[in-house]
């Protein structure tokens, strides 16, 4: 571990990051097209680790361009 604190974001600040609406990432998370986000036992809301969204963003995009490469 680093030492650095982890960043949680909300639906609304994953949603921004992908271009879409809050709605499409609730449908994509039930789809399983994105990582499952956890829910914050004091609030009850949706939150998702801005590494592992940063994460799975970068390998959807390694994969578009193996595809146009192919």
């Amino acid at each position: 571990m680093t030492g650095e604190p982890e960043i949680l974001i909300e639906v609304g600040g994953v949603a921004r990051r992908y271009g879409v609406s809050p709605s499409t990432i609730r449908e994509w998370e039930e789809a399983g097209k994105i990582p499952r986000g956890m829910r914050l036992e004091e609030s009850r809301r949706r939150v998702w680790r801005l590494a592992e969204i940063e994460n799975f963003r970068e390998r959807i995009a390694a994969r578009r361009v193996e595809r146009l490469a192919s």
